[in-house]
């Protein structure tokens, strides 16, 4: 055989071979299975991570709550008895600043009435008042404990109940206490193990 015709008789014979081996081109639309699994148990092992942290959120936004009323509290216990020093009225004096009534140098736990004060719904409790609370936030209750007013409160978040006994708010593990004292030193409590 010439050289022309081995030539064209390979190229013929290449053409052949590639007119009878069809190449076939596999189009991918989708995922497959196991892509699928893996993308699966990413969201689960985030979900895992994600939550707890989801869950704490609202413990610590009470807690929150709480630090931040007895933190008014406390400010407004301060101020209470600058006034009350500044003003020269004596230690046992009834006195009110701002609409806030108390004597010993600090508002009272309990509601003003006159001249008295009371445990009753009828307003918010002074100290409340003088903190800034707004008694629409909280579950309270204010009640007598050593021969003096206390009022106990929890957020609203944590027990919705319009008037709840002393052992509702304690019942929650999430609350505090603000116990008016005749020495002129409030003992003002948190307890947040519930929150």
């Amino acid at each position: 055989m010439p050289t022309n015709q081995l030539a064209s008789f390979i190229i013929s014979v290449n053409l052949m071979h590639l007119q009878t081996k069809k190449v076939v081109v596999k189009k991918n639309s989708g995922f497959t299975l196991i892509e699928l699994v893996v993308v699966i148990v990413i969201l689960g092992i985030l979900a895992v991570t994600a939550l707890p942290k989801y869950i704490n959120l609202k413990s610590d936004a009470n807690l929150a709550i709480m630090e931040g009323a007895t933190g008014a509290i406390k400010s407004a216990v301060s101020l209470f008895k600058a006034k009350t020093l500044t003003s020269g009225n004596s230690f046992t004096t009834v006195v009110e600043f701002s609409g806030v009534k108390g004597s010993n140098y600090q508002p009272w736990a309990a509601t003003a009435l006159g001249a008295g004060f009371s445990a009753d719904y009828s307003s918010p409790p002074e100290i409340f008042e003088g903190a800034g609370l707004d008694v629409n936030d909280w579950a309270y209750r204010i009640y007598t404990t050593g021969g003096s007013y206390s009022v106990v409160a929890s957020p609203r978040s944590v027990l919705d109940i319009a008037q709840p006994s002393v052992a509702e708010v304690k019942a929650t593990n999430c609350y505090f206490e603000y116990h008016w004292k005749s020495d002129g030193e409030p003992v003002i409590t948190i307890i947040s193990t519930g929150c």
